[in-house]
Protein backbone atom coordinates (compact mmCIF):
# COMPACT_ATOMS: atom_id res chain seq x y z
CA UNK A 1 0.00 0.00 0.00
CA UNK A 2 1.85 3.36 -0.71
CA UNK A 3 1.41 5.86 1.81
CA UNK A 4 1.68 9.86 0.30
CA UNK A 5 3.69 12.54 1.34
CA UNK A 6 0.69 14.35 2.84
CA UNK A 7 -0.76 11.22 4.70
CA UNK A 8 2.82 10.97 5.98
CA UNK A 9 2.66 14.18 6.91
CA UNK A 10 -0.86 14.74 8.71
CA UNK A 11 -0.05 11.17 10.44
CA UNK A 12 3.06 12.44 12.16
CA UNK A 13 1.31 15.73 12.84
CA UNK A 14 -1.55 14.04 14.34
CA UNK A 15 0.36 11.88 16.13
CA UNK A 16 2.76 14.29 17.83
CA UNK A 17 -0.47 16.17 18.09
CA UNK A 18 -1.97 13.28 20.26
CA UNK A 19 0.94 12.40 22.55
CA UNK A 20 1.24 16.07 23.34
CA UNK A 21 -2.29 16.17 24.54
CA UNK A 22 -2.56 13.18 26.06
CA UNK A 23 0.43 13.94 28.13
CA UNK A 24 -1.38 17.52 28.93
CA UNK A 25 -4.16 15.79 29.83
CA UNK A 26 -2.34 13.33 32.00
CA UNK A 27 -0.34 15.88 33.84
CA UNK A 28 -3.91 18.38 34.29
CA UNK A 29 -5.40 15.37 35.74
CA UNK A 30 -2.63 14.44 38.40
CA UNK A 31 -1.96 17.93 38.57
CA UNK A 32 -5.96 19.09 39.64
CA UNK A 33 -6.22 15.78 41.84
CA UNK A 34 -2.95 16.72 44.09
CA UNK A 35 -4.42 20.48 43.92
CA UNK A 36 -8.15 19.12 45.09
CA UNK A 37 -6.94 17.06 48.07
CA UNK A 38 -4.98 20.64 49.18
CA UNK A 39 -7.64 22.00 48.83
CA UNK A 40 -9.72 19.88 51.02
CA UNK A 41 -6.91 19.29 53.26
CA UNK A 42 -6.99 23.26 54.14
CA UNK A 43 -10.72 23.20 54.54
CA UNK A 44 -10.38 20.20 56.91
CA UNK A 45 -7.58 22.13 58.77
CA UNK A 46 -10.04 25.56 58.86
CA UNK A 47 -12.78 23.10 60.09
CA UNK A 48 -10.23 21.71 63.02
CA UNK A 49 -9.62 24.95 63.93
CA UNK A 50 -13.09 25.74 64.75
CA UNK A 51 -13.07 23.36 66.96
CA UNK A 52 -10.08 24.06 68.80
CA UNK A 53 -11.71 26.72 71.28
CA UNK A 54 -14.02 23.87 72.75
CA UNK A 55 -10.99 21.82 72.92
CA UNK A 56 -9.08 24.28 74.79
CA UNK A 57 -12.00 25.14 77.07
CA UNK A 58 -12.17 21.13 77.92
CA UNK A 59 -8.99 21.41 78.63
CA UNK A 60 -9.57 24.76 80.83
CA UNK A 61 -12.30 22.93 82.96
CA UNK A 62 -10.57 19.61 83.29
CA UNK A 63 -6.71 20.89 83.68
CA UNK A 64 -5.72 17.66 81.55
CA UNK A 65 -6.86 15.07 78.92
CA UNK A 66 -7.00 12.25 81.15
CA UNK A 67 -11.14 12.10 80.32
CA UNK A 68 -10.03 11.84 76.93
CA UNK A 69 -7.36 9.01 77.00
CA UNK A 70 -8.36 5.81 75.64
CA UNK A 71 -12.09 6.70 75.43
CA UNK A 72 -12.43 7.30 71.80
CA UNK A 73 -15.88 7.52 72.07
CA UNK A 74 -15.80 10.88 74.08
CA UNK A 75 -13.17 11.86 71.72
CA UNK A 76 -15.84 12.08 68.74
CA UNK A 77 -18.71 13.49 70.14
CA UNK A 78 -16.44 16.43 70.88
CA UNK A 79 -15.23 16.50 67.66
CA UNK A 80 -18.86 16.05 66.05
CA UNK A 81 -20.32 18.93 68.70
CA UNK A 82 -17.34 21.21 68.72
CA UNK A 83 -17.04 20.86 64.86
CA UNK A 84 -20.33 22.43 64.20
CA UNK A 85 -21.50 18.90 63.32
CA UNK A 86 -24.44 17.32 65.36
CA UNK A 87 -23.68 13.37 66.57
CA UNK A 88 -25.42 10.54 64.58
CA UNK A 89 -28.43 10.64 67.63
CA UNK A 90 -29.32 14.43 67.25
CA UNK A 91 -28.99 14.49 63.36
CA UNK A 92 -32.15 15.32 61.46
CA UNK A 93 -33.59 12.29 59.66
CA UNK A 94 -34.62 12.47 56.19
CA UNK A 95 -38.10 13.86 56.41
CA UNK A 96 -36.93 17.08 58.11
CA UNK A 97 -34.39 17.70 55.74
CA UNK A 98 -35.90 19.62 52.34
CA UNK A 99 -34.47 17.83 49.33
CA UNK A 100 -34.99 14.51 50.23
CA UNK A 101 -31.75 12.37 49.97
CA UNK A 102 -29.36 13.56 52.89
CA UNK A 103 -26.38 15.58 52.36
CA UNK A 104 -23.15 14.30 51.73
CA UNK A 105 -21.05 14.46 54.74
CA UNK A 106 -19.30 17.43 56.00
CA UNK A 107 -15.36 17.99 56.13
CA UNK A 108 -15.29 16.90 59.75
CA UNK A 109 -16.26 13.02 59.14
CA UNK A 110 -12.14 12.80 60.21
CA UNK A 111 -13.21 10.31 63.02
CA UNK A 112 -10.18 8.00 61.69
CA UNK A 113 -7.83 10.68 60.78
CA UNK A 114 -7.61 12.44 63.55
CA UNK A 115 -6.27 12.27 66.95
CA UNK A 116 -5.09 14.18 70.00
CA UNK A 117 -1.34 14.45 70.94
CA UNK A 118 -0.47 15.90 74.54
CA UNK A 119 2.31 18.99 74.72
CA UNK A 120 4.92 16.11 74.71
CA UNK A 121 3.60 15.01 71.12
CA UNK A 122 2.01 11.94 72.70
CA UNK A 123 -0.48 10.25 71.54
CA UNK A 124 -3.54 10.29 74.17
CA UNK A 125 -6.56 9.64 71.47
CA UNK A 126 -7.00 8.67 67.77
CA UNK A 127 -5.29 6.48 65.53
CA UNK A 128 -1.40 6.65 65.49
CA UNK A 129 0.49 8.18 62.20
CA UNK A 130 2.83 6.19 60.15
CA UNK A 131 5.41 8.28 58.35
CA UNK A 132 4.12 12.10 58.09
CA UNK A 133 1.80 12.93 60.64
CA UNK A 134 -0.25 15.30 58.67
CA UNK A 135 -1.36 18.51 59.72
CA UNK A 136 -1.05 19.72 63.29
CA UNK A 137 -3.22 22.52 64.96
CA UNK A 138 -1.56 24.18 68.61
CA UNK A 139 -4.53 23.93 71.36
CA UNK A 140 -3.39 27.07 73.61
CA UNK A 141 -4.99 27.87 77.47
CA UNK A 142 -3.67 30.64 78.90
CA UNK A 143 -0.76 31.64 76.22
CA UNK A 144 0.70 28.00 76.32
CA UNK A 145 0.05 25.01 74.19
CA UNK A 146 -1.33 22.31 76.02
CA UNK A 147 -1.77 19.94 72.81
CA UNK A 148 -2.44 19.53 69.45
CA UNK A 149 -4.89 18.25 66.82
CA UNK A 150 -3.52 16.60 63.83
CA UNK A 151 -4.97 15.52 60.85
CA UNK A 152 -3.40 12.62 59.19
CA UNK A 153 -2.54 12.96 55.01
CA UNK A 154 -5.77 12.42 52.82
CA UNK A 155 -4.51 9.78 50.00
CA UNK A 156 -8.05 9.70 47.78
CA UNK A 157 -11.06 11.62 48.13
CA UNK A 158 -13.93 9.63 49.89
CA UNK A 159 -16.59 12.52 50.05
CA UNK A 160 -19.20 11.70 47.69
CA UNK A 161 -20.00 15.32 46.90
CA UNK A 162 -15.99 15.95 46.52
CA UNK A 163 -15.71 12.77 44.30
CA UNK A 164 -19.00 13.59 42.15
CA UNK A 165 -17.10 16.89 41.33
CA UNK A 166 -14.06 15.37 40.59
CA UNK A 167 -15.46 13.52 38.42
CA UNK A 168 -16.66 15.96 36.08
CA UNK A 169 -13.66 17.82 36.12
CA UNK A 170 -11.77 14.86 34.71
CA UNK A 171 -14.40 14.47 32.27
CA UNK A 172 -14.15 18.10 30.89
CA UNK A 173 -10.44 17.29 31.13
CA UNK A 174 -10.82 14.94 28.49
CA UNK A 175 -13.56 16.39 26.60
CA UNK A 176 -11.26 19.32 26.02
CA UNK A 177 -8.32 16.80 24.74
CA UNK A 178 -10.26 15.30 22.45
CA UNK A 179 -11.91 18.53 21.13
CA UNK A 180 -8.32 19.75 21.24
CA UNK A 181 -7.03 16.47 18.87
CA UNK A 182 -10.07 17.10 16.43
CA UNK A 183 -8.51 20.72 16.02
CA UNK A 184 -4.94 19.55 15.73
CA UNK A 185 -5.82 16.69 13.46
CA UNK A 186 -7.98 19.42 11.01
CA UNK A 187 -4.82 21.57 11.06
CA UNK A 188 -2.61 19.07 10.41
CA UNK A 189 -4.76 18.00 7.19
CA UNK A 190 -4.72 21.31 6.24
CA UNK A 191 -0.96 22.02 6.39
CA UNK A 192 -0.04 18.99 4.94
CA UNK A 193 -2.06 19.53 1.95
CA UNK A 194 -0.30 23.32 1.26
CA UNK A 195 2.94 21.91 2.10
CA UNK A 196 2.57 19.05 -0.29
CA UNK A 197 1.27 21.45 -3.39
CA UNK A 198 4.21 22.48 -4.54
CA UNK A 199 5.52 19.34 -4.16
CA UNK A 200 2.53 18.21 -6.70
CA UNK A 201 3.32 20.72 -8.94
CA UNK A 202 7.22 19.72 -9.29
CA UNK A 203 5.99 16.29 -9.11
CA UNK A 204 3.72 17.28 -11.91
CA UNK A 205 6.25 19.33 -13.95
CA UNK A 206 9.38 16.49 -13.78
CA UNK A 207 7.03 14.11 -15.57
CA UNK A 208 5.76 16.39 -18.25
CA UNK A 209 9.25 17.61 -18.70
CA UNK A 210 10.10 13.77 -18.78
CA UNK A 211 7.33 13.20 -21.42
CA UNK A 212 9.69 15.76 -23.79
CA UNK A 213 7.53 18.98 -22.94
CA UNK A 214 10.44 21.55 -21.89
CA UNK A 215 8.47 24.67 -22.19
CA UNK A 216 6.96 23.61 -18.99
CA UNK A 217 7.05 26.37 -15.51
CA UNK A 218 6.40 25.89 -12.54
CA UNK A 219 4.18 28.71 -11.00
CA UNK A 220 6.35 30.51 -7.92
CA UNK A 221 4.20 31.24 -5.32
CA UNK A 222 6.44 30.90 -1.45
CA UNK A 223 9.30 32.30 -0.87
CA UNK A 224 10.72 29.77 1.46
CA UNK A 225 12.94 26.84 0.60
CA UNK A 226 10.20 25.06 -1.66
CA UNK A 227 9.75 28.71 -3.66
CA UNK A 228 13.72 28.24 -4.50
CA UNK A 229 13.14 24.75 -5.68
CA UNK A 230 10.50 25.65 -8.24
CA UNK A 231 13.17 28.95 -8.89
CA UNK A 232 15.82 25.98 -9.55
CA UNK A 233 13.55 23.41 -11.30
CA UNK A 234 12.08 26.42 -13.68
CA UNK A 235 15.86 27.31 -14.51
CA UNK A 236 16.68 23.74 -14.90
CA UNK A 237 13.56 23.38 -17.34
CA UNK A 238 14.75 26.48 -19.27
CA UNK A 239 18.39 24.71 -19.73
CA UNK A 240 16.79 21.79 -20.68
CA UNK A 241 14.95 23.49 -23.27
CA UNK A 242 18.05 25.60 -24.74
CA UNK A 243 20.07 22.44 -24.78
CA UNK A 244 17.33 20.75 -26.82
CA UNK A 245 17.19 23.94 -29.16
CA UNK A 246 21.02 23.94 -29.29
CA UNK A 247 20.94 20.40 -29.96
CA UNK A 248 18.54 20.46 -32.82
CA UNK A 249 20.75 23.30 -34.30
CA UNK A 250 23.59 21.21 -33.70
CA UNK A 251 22.81 17.92 -35.72
CA UNK A 252 20.75 20.23 -38.28
CA UNK A 253 24.16 22.49 -38.74
CA UNK A 254 26.44 18.74 -38.91
CA UNK A 255 23.79 17.61 -41.58
CA UNK A 256 24.57 20.65 -43.78
CA UNK A 257 28.14 21.11 -42.83
CA UNK A 258 28.75 17.23 -44.15
CA UNK A 259 26.47 17.69 -46.80
CA UNK A 260 28.79 20.29 -49.00
CA UNK A 261 31.99 18.46 -49.72
CA UNK A 262 29.77 15.29 -49.75
CA UNK A 263 27.73 17.18 -52.65
CA UNK A 264 31.06 18.47 -54.09
CA UNK A 265 32.72 14.79 -54.09
CA UNK A 266 29.42 13.35 -55.70
CA UNK A 267 29.21 15.94 -58.29
CA UNK A 268 32.83 15.42 -59.16
CA UNK A 269 32.72 11.64 -59.50
CA UNK A 270 29.22 11.76 -61.37
CA UNK A 271 30.95 14.42 -63.31
CA UNK A 272 34.08 11.53 -64.06
CA UNK A 273 31.79 8.77 -64.48
CA UNK A 274 29.93 10.27 -67.23
CA UNK A 275 32.74 11.43 -69.26
CA UNK A 276 31.77 15.25 -68.51
CA UNK A 277 35.26 15.38 -66.69
CA UNK A 278 38.18 13.80 -67.16
CA UNK A 279 40.05 12.51 -63.89
CA UNK A 280 43.10 13.98 -64.52
CA UNK A 281 45.61 16.45 -61.72
CA UNK A 282 42.91 18.95 -61.33
CA UNK A 283 40.27 16.63 -60.65
CA UNK A 284 42.48 14.80 -58.54
CA UNK A 285 43.42 18.01 -56.08
CA UNK A 286 39.83 18.98 -56.15
CA UNK A 287 38.33 15.86 -54.82
CA UNK A 288 41.53 15.71 -52.23
CA UNK A 289 40.48 19.19 -51.38
CA UNK A 290 37.02 17.84 -50.36
CA UNK A 291 38.45 15.02 -48.49
CA UNK A 292 40.80 17.05 -46.73
CA UNK A 293 38.07 19.59 -45.54
CA UNK A 294 35.38 16.48 -44.75
CA UNK A 295 38.42 14.73 -42.54
CA UNK A 296 39.35 17.85 -40.83
CA UNK A 297 35.41 18.90 -40.37
CA UNK A 298 35.12 15.26 -38.64
CA UNK A 299 38.02 15.68 -36.67
CA UNK A 300 36.78 18.73 -35.03
CA UNK A 301 33.30 17.24 -34.44
CA UNK A 302 35.26 13.96 -32.58
CA UNK A 303 37.23 16.61 -30.64
CA UNK A 304 34.66 18.23 -29.45
CA UNK A 305 32.55 15.63 -28.60
CA UNK A 306 35.70 13.91 -26.47
CA UNK A 307 35.70 17.63 -24.82
CA UNK A 308 32.56 16.99 -23.83
CA UNK A 309 32.20 13.78 -22.36
CA UNK A 310 35.31 15.19 -20.52
CA UNK A 311 37.46 12.24 -21.74
CA UNK A 312 40.53 13.57 -22.90
CA UNK A 313 44.06 12.19 -22.19
CA UNK A 314 45.70 15.60 -21.14
CA UNK A 315 49.04 15.16 -20.25
CA UNK A 316 49.22 17.82 -17.94
CA UNK A 317 53.40 19.25 -16.89
CA UNK A 318 54.84 22.48 -16.37
CA UNK A 319 55.11 24.40 -19.03
CA UNK A 320 56.90 27.48 -20.38
CA UNK A 321 54.17 29.12 -22.05
CA UNK A 322 56.01 32.52 -23.75
CA UNK A 323 58.75 29.86 -24.92
CA UNK A 324 55.62 27.58 -26.38
CA UNK A 325 53.88 30.50 -28.00
CA UNK A 326 57.40 31.90 -29.35
CA UNK A 327 58.19 28.66 -30.63
CA UNK A 328 54.69 28.85 -31.89
CA UNK A 329 54.56 32.24 -33.72
CA UNK A 330 58.30 31.48 -35.25
CA UNK A 331 56.59 28.34 -37.14
CA UNK A 332 53.89 30.43 -38.24
CA UNK A 333 55.50 33.45 -39.45
CA UNK A 334 55.83 32.24 -43.06
CA UNK A 335 51.82 31.67 -43.14
CA UNK A 336 51.00 34.86 -41.93
CA UNK A 337 53.86 36.66 -44.16
CA UNK A 338 52.26 34.75 -47.19
CA UNK A 339 48.65 35.90 -45.81
CA UNK A 340 50.13 39.74 -45.96
CA UNK A 341 49.83 40.18 -42.35
CA UNK A 342 52.27 41.59 -40.27
CA UNK A 343 52.95 39.99 -36.76
CA UNK A 344 54.57 41.94 -33.66
CA UNK A 345 54.76 39.80 -30.60
CA UNK A 346 55.41 40.78 -27.05
CA UNK A 347 56.54 37.99 -24.86
CA UNK A 348 57.92 37.85 -21.22
CA UNK A 349 61.90 37.48 -20.69
CA UNK A 350 61.26 35.27 -17.72
CA UNK A 351 59.70 31.93 -17.81
CA UNK A 352 56.14 32.14 -17.57
CA UNK A 353 55.26 28.15 -16.16
CA UNK A 354 51.70 27.01 -16.41
CA UNK A 355 50.29 23.12 -15.69
CA UNK A 356 49.08 22.30 -18.60
CA UNK A 357 49.03 20.10 -21.74
CA UNK A 358 51.75 21.69 -24.09
CA UNK A 359 50.41 19.77 -26.90
CA UNK A 360 46.92 21.06 -26.08
CA UNK A 361 47.97 24.61 -25.75
CA UNK A 362 49.85 24.61 -29.25
CA UNK A 363 46.32 23.64 -30.92
CA UNK A 364 44.75 26.46 -29.26
CA UNK A 365 47.14 28.45 -30.39
CA UNK A 366 47.41 27.52 -33.90
CA UNK A 367 43.69 28.09 -33.68
CA UNK A 368 43.57 31.10 -33.31
CA UNK A 369 46.01 32.33 -35.94
CA UNK A 370 44.46 30.25 -38.49
CA UNK A 371 41.44 32.40 -37.33
CA UNK A 372 43.28 35.21 -38.12
CA UNK A 373 44.87 34.36 -40.71
CA UNK A 374 40.88 33.29 -42.47
CA UNK A 375 39.34 36.29 -41.55
CA UNK A 376 42.03 39.76 -41.44
CA UNK A 377 42.11 41.75 -44.96
CA UNK A 378 45.60 41.79 -46.33
CA UNK A 379 47.60 43.57 -45.58
CA UNK A 380 47.17 43.33 -42.25
CA UNK A 381 48.53 42.78 -39.01
CA UNK A 382 48.63 40.71 -35.86
CA UNK A 383 49.73 41.64 -31.88
CA UNK A 384 50.48 39.07 -29.75
CA UNK A 385 51.03 39.45 -26.26
CA UNK A 386 51.85 37.59 -23.20
CA UNK A 387 51.66 39.08 -19.42
CA UNK A 388 51.82 37.88 -15.95
CA UNK A 389 48.39 39.63 -14.10
CA UNK A 390 48.83 38.40 -10.25
CA UNK A 391 48.25 34.40 -10.35
CA UNK A 392 47.00 34.55 -14.18
CA UNK A 393 48.95 34.92 -17.55
CA UNK A 394 47.45 37.31 -19.76
CA UNK A 395 47.63 36.22 -23.20
CA UNK A 396 46.01 38.37 -25.63
CA UNK A 397 45.82 38.05 -29.62
CA UNK A 398 44.76 41.31 -31.25
CA UNK A 399 44.49 41.51 -35.30
CA UNK A 400 43.33 44.21 -37.83
CA UNK A 401 40.24 45.20 -39.95
CA UNK A 402 37.37 43.28 -40.54
CA UNK A 403 36.06 43.36 -36.89
CA UNK A 404 33.35 41.85 -35.70
CA UNK A 405 29.52 43.13 -34.85
CA UNK A 406 29.36 43.74 -31.29
CA UNK A 407 26.04 41.33 -31.56
CA UNK A 408 27.77 38.83 -32.76
CA UNK A 409 30.67 38.97 -30.29
CA UNK A 410 29.39 36.61 -28.00
CA UNK A 411 28.64 33.81 -30.23
CA UNK A 412 31.48 33.54 -31.79
CA UNK A 413 32.89 30.37 -29.74
CA UNK A 414 29.85 28.42 -30.76
CA UNK A 415 29.93 25.48 -32.50
CA UNK A 416 29.48 26.00 -36.24
CA UNK A 417 29.11 29.86 -35.29
CA UNK A 418 29.77 32.05 -38.49
CA UNK A 419 29.53 35.87 -38.70
CA UNK A 420 28.64 35.40 -41.85
CA UNK A 421 26.60 32.52 -42.38
CA UNK A 422 26.82 32.50 -46.48
CA UNK A 423 30.82 32.62 -46.49
CA UNK A 424 32.40 30.56 -48.47
CA UNK A 425 33.74 27.40 -46.68
CA UNK A 426 36.93 27.83 -48.59
CA UNK A 427 37.45 30.71 -46.41
CA UNK A 428 35.62 30.36 -43.43
CA UNK A 429 36.12 26.99 -42.23
CA UNK A 430 33.80 25.14 -40.29
CA UNK A 431 32.92 27.18 -37.55
CA UNK A 432 34.47 24.74 -34.87
CA UNK A 433 37.93 26.24 -34.39
CA UNK A 434 36.89 29.05 -31.74
CA UNK A 435 34.44 26.35 -29.65
CA UNK A 436 37.73 23.78 -29.68
CA UNK A 437 40.12 26.68 -28.40
CA UNK A 438 37.22 27.51 -25.54
CA UNK A 439 37.06 23.62 -25.04
CA UNK A 440 40.72 23.89 -24.38
CA UNK A 441 40.78 26.94 -22.13
CA UNK A 442 37.81 25.49 -19.67
CA UNK A 443 39.78 21.90 -19.47
CA UNK A 444 42.90 24.27 -18.25
CA UNK A 445 40.27 26.27 -16.13
CA UNK A 446 40.86 29.34 -17.84
CA UNK A 447 38.69 32.11 -19.29
CA UNK A 448 38.51 33.41 -23.29
CA UNK A 449 36.58 36.13 -24.02
CA UNK A 450 36.67 38.02 -27.42
CA UNK A 451 36.36 41.72 -27.57
CA UNK A 452 36.65 44.42 -30.91
CA UNK A 453 40.39 45.20 -30.95
CA UNK A 454 41.92 49.22 -31.23
CA UNK A 455 43.07 47.92 -34.62
CA UNK A 456 39.80 47.67 -36.03
CA UNK A 457 40.15 43.97 -35.73
CA UNK A 458 39.22 40.95 -33.43
CA UNK A 459 41.02 40.95 -29.84
CA UNK A 460 40.80 37.22 -28.23
CA UNK A 461 41.97 37.33 -24.36
CA UNK A 462 42.85 34.29 -22.72
CA UNK A 463 43.91 33.48 -19.12
CA UNK A 464 45.73 31.01 -17.42
CA UNK A 465 46.21 29.42 -14.16
CA UNK A 466 49.46 30.47 -12.95
CA UNK A 467 51.50 26.78 -12.08
CA UNK A 468 50.39 26.97 -8.23
CA UNK A 469 46.86 27.99 -9.25
CA UNK A 470 46.09 25.33 -11.26
CA UNK A 471 47.54 22.68 -8.93
CA UNK A 472 45.13 24.24 -6.15
CA UNK A 473 42.23 24.04 -8.60
CA UNK A 474 43.07 20.49 -9.82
Amino acid sequence: MRITIATRIFLALTIVSLVILSLNAVVTRWNFERGFLDYVAQQETETISDAISGLAEVYRIEGSWESLQGNPRRWNDLLRENGGRPPPERRPGPEQRPGGPPPPSGPLELDRRVSLLGADGEIIVGPPFKGNAGRSVPIMVDGRTVGYVTIAPRRQLTNPADQNFARKQERSIYLIAIAALALAALMSAILAKQLTRPIRALASGARSITAGHFDTRIPIARSDELGDLAVDFNGLAETLEKNRLSRQRWVADIAHELRTPLAILRGELDAIEDGVRTFDTTSRKSLQAEVVRLTKLVGDLHDLSVYDEAVLAYQSERVDIGALLDSVLENAANRLRDAGIDLTRQLPKEPVVVLADAARLEQLFMNLLENTVRYTDSPGSLLVTCSVDSDWVDLQFADSAPGVPARALDKLFDRLFRVDSSRNRDSGGSGLGLSICKAIVEAHHGTIEATNSGAGGLLVRVRLPMADQSEAAS
